[in-house]
This record gives C-alpha cells, sequence and structure tokens, in this order.
C-alpha cells in the first residue's frame, strides 16, 4: 500500500472519530434546554415539602449537615455531570432515612422542582425518571452560549 493511501485512510479514520464525537455531542441536552415541566416541578415542590424539608429546609438553604440545593456550591457541584449523577444521589440517598421508600417517578418531580429554583427553563417534556435518558441531560450551571 502506498503511503498516501495510507495517509488518506488514517486522515478518513480520524475525520469519521471526530464526526462521531460532534454527532454524540450534539445529541446531549442540558439543563437549559427545558429538561423538566412546571407542572412536574409543582408537584416536585409538594414532595419536596414532604420528604426533603426536614433536612435541607422549605427553602433549600439547607440545614446543620444537609447542604443548600439553591445556586452556590450545589449548581457548581454538578457542572458538567450527566444528571443522571445527581438523579442517582437523590435515588440512593435520600432521604436518609427512606431512600428507596420514595419511588423514582416522585424524585424525578423533586429534581425538577430543583432545577426550577436553580433557575433552569421548564420545558414541553418532563424530566424522566430513567437514567439511561438522563445521562443524555448535562448539568450546566451557567447557561452555554
Amino acid at each position: 500500500m502506498k503511503l498516501t493511501h495510507k495517509i488518506s485512510m488514517v486522515a478518513g479514520a480520524a475525520l469519521f472519530a471526530l464526526s462521531m464525537q460532534n454527532s454524540a455531542n450534539a445529541q446531549m441536552a442540558n439543563v437549559w434546554d427545558g429538561a423538566y415541566t412546571d407542572a412536574q416541578a409543582v408537584r416536585g415542590e409538594q414532595s419536596y415539602q414532604e420528604h426533603c424539608s426536614e433536612c435541607h429546609g422549605t427553602q433549600m438553604q439547607g440545614r446543620e449537615e444537609a447542604p443548600a440545593l439553591k445556586q452556590g456550591a450545589f449548581i457548581y457541584n454538578w457542572d458538567g455531570m450527566p444528571v443522571s449523577v445527581l438523579f442517582q444521589r437523590l435515588r440512593e440517598t435520600m432521604p436518609l432515612d427512606d431512600p428507596r421508600g420514595t419511588p423514582r417517578k416522585v424524585k424525578a418531580d423533586i429534581l425538577a422542582y430543583i432545577m426550577k429554583q436553580n433557575g433552569f427553563p421548564a420545558g414541553s417534556a418532563p424530566l424522566p425518571y430513567q437514567n439511561s435518558r438522563l445521562k443524555r441531560i448535562q448539568w450546566n450551571a451557567l447557561k452555554p452560549e
């Protein structure tokens, strides 16, 4: 095989890999795209008050060992991660007294309320409760340009 043919094959493979990466990135939504609905956030507020406010405060301000869930360190703590990482943390560890006692759909509603309280816009589709779908939504602390 001639050297020029090998170079063009390598260049073609590199371009293909780059286009696949760009395609995957293009399919990744983020929290600024409207990842939940207003109705879901309303349900989430009720569930938050019932399941989370005792530790995190009625205004998400945090208490003692439980961190605040609004702005500041919280919003940047998850920056650049798929929403599935935060959802998995909620699912496996919250509330402390019975993490598996709250259904996944309810936890998705709570996360929608948390997103609303952090200034992320609502959209037309509810936030999913399946990790495979939540992996496709990225948490960005700042709105991408």
